[in-house]
């Protein structure tokens, strides 16, 4: 069995796309996963499957998502052993406790193009830095990410691909939840 992590994007934000957390763990173990996990409200999984594919279980969750709530979210699916390799690849090391407050991780549905990574280069060492790695974009914000300036820029247009971000606390807990911990 390979542990999983599905991140899903935009369910139970200001009262849209609503999913009770024990409704999705309940469909999860309907597709036959196991050891069904969920961390906060924000949709993130961890599961235990046999499948090796990411982007199959990207498709199946997805659809069964649609099928049983009745509306379309964007998944993204990591291994316990990509997650870990995302908080190691993390390109702000040495950051006091206080500064990884501040410090968001987004998961990307595909690696962007070399153009589309042109368009963030203005935004790479503002009062926010922010940088991209294969499928997964880090964000050091200055102050918050509702006060910044890329809050209102449109990443994933930019990008090309679907984005759900998460903060360095929750990615880590993930990957603890996916070792047993």
């Amino acid at each position: 069995m390979n542990t999983y992590i599905a991140l899903l994007r935009g369910i139970n934000v200001g009262g849209n796309k609503i999913i009770k957390m024990q409704a999705l763990k309940a469909m999860f173990e309907s597709l036959g996963y196991e050891q069904v996990r969920t961390y906060i409200q924000s949709g993130n999984v961890v599961f235990e499957s046999g499948e090796s594919a990411g982007a199959k279980l990207e498709e199946t969750i997805g659809a069964a998502i649609r099928d049983t709530f009745g509306f379309e979210v964007s998944v993204m699916i990591r291994t316990l052993a990509e997650l870990e390799a995302a908080i190691a690849a993390n390109p702000f090391q040495n950051l006091s406790q206080e500064d990884y407050k501040r410090l968001y991780v987004s998961f990307l549905s595909k690696a962007p193009s070399e153009e589309a990574l042109d368009k963030l280069t203005p935004y790479a060492d503002g009062a926010d830095k922010l940088r991209v790695a294969g499928k997964e974009m880090y964000t050091l914000y200055e102050v918050s990410v509702s006060q910044s300036p890329l809050f209102k820029v449109p990443l994933d247009k930019w990008l090309g691909t679907s984005i759900t971000a998460r903060n360095w606390n929750t990615v880590n807990k993930l990957a603890a939840i996916g070792r047993g911990e």
